[in-house]
């Protein structure tokens, strides 16, 4: 009962000391860069919306994924209750299933792409 108080401490105090540390370290790289003349916007990376318009398929993969992860657990399901399986059947269905969704990912993604370059 007495270590009950212990676990949102660390909880919330590590999540504190990670930010912390991230925020310091950006911020000394980017004084040292101001020393040396460079200009920290330069040196930053895309934003969010430029990341989609980069990547356009990466809806469609997490979409399939989704999907197949979704579709694997419900028939783990009938399967555990039809056949009396073992548990294990879950994490087993969703990756096969999370595997056939990027297999088929890849497909699509290499088709489409044969067609962008011709």
């Amino acid at each position: 009962m007495n270590g009950d108080i212990f676990v949102p401490i660390f909880l919330f105090g590590g999540i504190a000391a990670v930010m912390w540390k991230y925020f310091d370290v950006r911020h000394r790289e980017r004084m040292s860069m101001i020393e040396k003349g460079l200009n920290p916007a330069d040196f930053k990376g895309p934003s969010f919306r430029e990341y989609w318009r980069i990547n356009p398929l990466s809806s469609l993969k997490w979409g399939l994924i989704a999907l197949f992860v979704g579709g694997g657990l419900f028939f783990a399901g009938l399967f555990e209750r039809s056949f009396n399986m073992h548990d294990s059947i879950y994490p087993a269905s969703m990756l096969v299933s999370g595997g056939v969704a990027l297999i088929i990912f890849y497909a699509i993604a290499s088709s489409r792409l044969k067609k962008d370059q011709s």
